[in-house]
């Protein structure tokens, strides 16, 4: 029998407080019947810097094995986050555009990401990077609340730290074909095995996927949301001796797409803001978006033994290029007016706004041995980036030249954590890190190169973290903390004389306060986890769009307060239940703000919820094992999420109400191959995934003929398929 946390306490010592647990337990989530000797298994995850118990991690952490990645069909980091409590991710305007928000804390298009996100141990240094598609992965694991102390900048919701699989000293191969409605086809490959022993050992996994898409524009005729991409993973690693460890690995991404799939209505007349049902027309727009995205990644990492503990340095590289075009009408109409005016005779298209990068990591640490009395971290980091974009509007543009933003950033931390036991059952963990990020930004004209404007600016924060546990049984803790992080500010375009932007905008602050349990029964059959959360968010940043620019304004505070709760048991051999909430209130504290239509008087956003945020997310689901034959199994696996209300601007004029999906899967497996239906959202059920509102864009809100109008994205809709599965 496995149990889930490492026994530090005689069981004898607490028999009182691990049966009442499992008695709060039983009462708040499951009426048991009688459990099976059958426990959960262990996870193991590195999200403090070193492998222990995922329950003895004193932080909110949800992690997907690679058995969770296969039953939920998870192709990217959007399917990762509808299956975690507090996390919600969108995809907009094109395939390198996301919105994270964790806990109300939120990224919007412009600014960076408020999570930091690593890859093999690789922080990586922009959010265009974290759209990459997911195959041949070992985990994922999602860290909640601000994780600044030990990941730095942009860690200020939390962290999603993504574990490929590596090179082993035993030849395997994995093959997987996919084929689905959208005319969606897919090849997934994963080689490798020892070259010299355990001396050099390699991997390489390779994908290809196509699809022609979801979703229907009705004036074109045809499928918008096409995307074909292709990817290539090698991965080298070496044990020279008993002592060294290296790892070598190599990663090329490219991809085609549709791009901007919007479409538009006058939901905020028609609907009163609320975007379901009728209101979310298909796309039709006369110009079709595309998309291409090139990027490749090197990087190097070695792991020394040494006497009192582990000496980890690694280096990378990432070059990425984006290129897409769109329109801003999102309609057919001909000719559009502004504010009744014929203004644009062919339609406000095209639009691109093309992105260059190129970035070095290096990170080296010394991290004591695991069985230490003093646990500690100790390192330094830099990264070096380097962001070229080039913003032309075409026709909004009435002949001037476009602009090109050239934005080099420097990043420089050191950072240290220490865990100690302060009494058999109390383990207390202390980090500290200090940023200084210098960055600066070049605008120049794309013909001429004449300079419009040159701006520079040092965000400097010192981030510290304190946690306590306390061992109740060894099976049940509770724990507390309060952290802080940050996100730098930046810069906005140069405002024209009257505009209400200024050039620099502040940096983002988080500081939260968590108190959370984590316990199992004695058998290890059932498992849950609660947290509650308080953040004071100084600083938010906010998109808008203001006379014709892209701009980023700051409210000055926003609460965040929240609950969670993830529940796992195994009352039988053949069968499996799951299910987690969460739910968060991100409220904006006092707050008023230039009016971004007229741009005269002020707006009050007193008491509004932040945008992309959802009241609240809910995943249940159950998994049912049958033997039907000798080492053959049928598995079916049933779930329904719940997505709360959300808004999706500041002025939370525009709200997607609560919607609910269902999905299915049943498969047949073998210890060697596996075949598995499957289907997402099987009811069909549709709902808006983004949206600009005419309350907040002044090209909307004096758009015609017939306007104003409200521009959206819609979700694609139900799919399904079959998976194909074989490995030797």
């Amino acid at each position: 029998m496995n149990t889930l946390f490492p026994s530090r306490v005689p069981p004898a010592r607490a028999p009182s407080l691990r049966l009442s647990f499992k008695t709060i337990l039983l009462l708040s989530a499951v009426a048991s019947p009688a459990l099976a000797d059958t426990a959960i298994e262990e996870i193991v995850v590195t999200a403090r810097g070193r492998a222990e118990s995922l329950m003895r991690v004193p932080d909110s952490v949800t992690v997907m094995t690679r058995a969770d990645l296969a039953k939920h069909q998870v192709v990217n980091f959007e399917d990762v986050a509808a299956y975690t409590p507090g996390v919600h991710v969108i995809n907009d305007q094109d395939p390198g555009t996301n919105i994270i928000t964790i806990r109300g804390v939120s990224t919007d298009r412009l600014q960076q990401a408020s999570v930091a996100y690593v890859v093999d141990g690789l922080a990586l240094g922009d959010k265009e990077l974290f759209t990459q598609a997911y195959y041949d992965l070992e985990r994922v694991e999602i860290v909640k609340g601000p994780q600044g102390a030990l990941y730095g900048k942009n860690a200020i919701g939390g962290v999603f730290n993504i574990v490929t699989r590596g090179p082993t000293d035993t030849f395997e191969t994995d093959v997987e074909a996919e084929v689905g409605n959208g005319d969606n086809a897919a090849v997934r490959v994963a080689t490798g095995g020892p070259i010299a022993g355990r001396k050099l050992m390699v991997r390489v996994a390779a994908q290809y996927q196509d699809w022609n898409g979801w979703i229907y524009n009705t004036f074109l005729r045809k499928n918008v949301d096409h995307q074909t991409t292709r990817n290539l993973r090698t991965t080298f690693k070496g044990e020279p001796t008993d002592d060294w460890t290296w790892e070598l690995r190599w990663n090329v991404n490219d991809e085609d797409s549709g791009a901007a799939w919007l479409s538009s209505n006058n939901i905020t007349g028609r609907f009163a803001g609320r975007m379901d049902g009728a209101a979310l027309t298909d796309p039709f727009g006369d110009y079709e978006g595309v998309a291409k995205r090139h990027w490749y990644g090197l990087s190097l990492k070695n792991d020394i033994q040494v006497a009192r503990g582990t000496l980890s340095a690694i280096v990378g590289y990432d070059h990425y290029q984006k290129r897409w075009s769109e329109e801003l009408d999102f309609r057919n109409d001909k000719i559009l007016t502004f504010g009744g005016v014929p203004a644009f005779f062919n339609g406000i298209q095209p639009i691109s706004q093309p992105v260059d990068l190129r970035l070095w990591t290096g990170e080296v640490r010394f991290t004591s041995a695991d069985d230490a009395a003093l646990r500690w971290i100790a390192g330094v980091f830099g990264q070096d980036t380097l962001r070229n974009r080039v913003d032309d509007f075409g026709p909004l543009l009435f002949g001037a030249e476009a602009s090109k933003f050239r934005t080099p950033t420097t990043q420089l931390a050191a950072f240290g954590q220490v865990e100690t036991d302060i009494t058999e059952r109390i383990e207390a963990t202390l980090a500290l890190r200090y940023d200084s990020v210098e960055t600066s930004e070049d605008i120049r004209g794309v013909r001429t190169n004449a300079r419009v404007d040159v701006a520079e600016k040092t965000f400097k924060q010192v981030q510290p973290k304190l946690s306590l546990s306390y061992t109740l049984s060894p099976t049940a803790m509770l724990y507390g903390s309060v952290s802080r992080g940050f996100k730098p500010g930046g810069f906005n375009p140069n405002p024209a004389a009257g505009d209400t932007y200024t050039r620099i905008y502040k940096a983002e602050t988080t500081t939260a306060y968590e108190i959370g349990v984590k316990a199992e029964t004695a058998d290890g059959t059932l498992a849950g986890t609660a947290a509650a959360f308080y953040t004071d968010y100084a600083n938010f940043q906010y998109f808008a769009f203001i006379s014709g620019n892209d701009v980023t304004y700051t409210a000055p505070q926003v609460e965040v307060t929240g609950f969670e709760l993830s529940l796992n048991a195994k009352p039988t051999d053949w069968l499996g239940l799951d299910g987690s909430f969460a739910t968060t209130d991100a409220e904006i504290g006092t707050f008023r703000a230039p009016d971004p239509i007229t741009g005269v008087g002020l707006r009050n956003y007193t008491g509004n919820q932040t945008p992309n945020s959802p009241r609240y997310n809910l995943v249940t689901g159950a998994d049912v094992n049958i033997p039907v034959g000798h080492d053959l199994k049928a598995t079916l696996r049933g779930e329904v999420t719940m997505r709360g209300k959300m808004f999706f601007e500041i002025d939370n004029a525009l709200y997607s109400p609560a919607e609910t999906a269902v999905n299915l899967r049943a498969a047949l497996e073998a210890q060697n191959w596996s075949v598995a239906i499957w289907g997402k959202n099987i009811t069909d059920n549709r709902w808006a995934v983004s949206a600009f509102g005419q309350g907040q864009v002044a090209l909307l809100a004096f758009l015609g003929p017939n306007g104003p109008f409200d521009s959206f994205n819609i979700n694609r809709g139900r799919q399904y398929g079959v998976t194909v599965k074989a490995n030797f």
